[in-house]
């Protein structure tokens, strides 16, 4: 009732021409019409590609950081190792419209600590709302919030890695490359699998962060599909039925981007078990 009835009724919606205030009865059944208009509307197309790099840049760099953070985290030698973890997790427990309106005021090209920091150390006051940097602005953002969910990931997972393949690598001679290259990283990668198929899922529907720091601006910079589906659906044209369909291009992309992952975790787990 909560997945099943609402993803159909939007699948019908989708084929139907129907604006915003208008009541049921007066849809107009259109079929494929909605989907064929959305592919051949460059702010759409714009939005897919928007959207396409947005999840690869993002994914990609919390990945990298969070495993270097788990990496320094697991030593047990670590001096404070509960405080910087407690830290750590501060930026997960803020709601991401929030976080927006934060990163929002820290971006201010005039009043806002990140150029003020910039501005003491290395004097330049970039302007993170123009066109150009906009996308990385709240790529940053989404970065500094979600690292600290794949640190802690994969840090459960390094942490249950086995010794003996541990001790055997150095036993052989294997320097800190090595190590990571042919033993850790391998082991993880169910886990990094895992993190994967949820960090894309999460950012490939990201919204609210983008509606609270830009508002999909300036112009079509951080344009999202999402932001996008907003727009069409209820901000401006007030075309619901076309954006039901670019709601179920989305639902399908991020299907296809977590089934490609869940396919290669099984056949990890199959070649564990062989």
């Amino acid at each position: 009732m909560i997945t099943v009835i609402p993803t159909v009724f939007l699948a019908i919606t989708s084929m139907n021409y129907w604006e915003l205030g208008y009541p049921w009865s007066e849809r107009i059944w259109v079929g494929l019409a909605n989907y064929t208009n959305s592919f051949t509307n460059q702010q759409f197309l714009h939005s897919i590609q928007v959207t396409v790099l947005y999840t690869i840049s993002a994914v990609s760099i919390e990945l990298i950081f969070g495993f270097a953070i788990a990496w320094f985290l697991s030593r047990p030698s670590l001096v404070l190792r509960g405080f910087l973890l407690a830290c750590l997790i501060i930026p997960m427990t803020v709601t991401p419209s929030i976080a927006g309106l934060i990163w929002r005021l820290y971006f201010n090209p005039i009043y806002g600590i990140v150029n003020y920091v910039l501005g003491r150390f290395i004097d330049i006051a970039p302007n993170w709302y123009s066109y150009t940097l906009a996308l990385p602005s709240v790529i940053l953002v989404d970065i500094w919030q979600w690292t600290p969910f794949v640190a802690l990931v994969l840090l459960a997972g390094l942490s249950a890695i086995p010794k003996s393949p541990v001790e055997a690598a150095l036993v052989d001679g294997a320097d800190s490359w090595q190590m990571v290259k042919y033993v850790f990283l391998p082991l993880l990668r169910p886990i990094i699998l895992i993190v994967l198929i949820l960090r894309t899922m999460d950012a490939l529907k990201m919204f609210d962060v983008v509606f609270s720091l830009t508002g999909g601006g300036p112009a079509d910079a951080t344009e999202l599909l999402s932001m996008h589906v907003y727009r069409t659906g209820f901000y401006q044209s007030g075309m619901v039925g076309l954006a039901s369909a670019m709601a179920v291009v989305l639902l399908i992309v991020i299907m296809l981007f977590s089934r490609a992952f869940i396919r290669l975790l099984g056949e990890q787990e199959t070649e564990g078990v062989n």
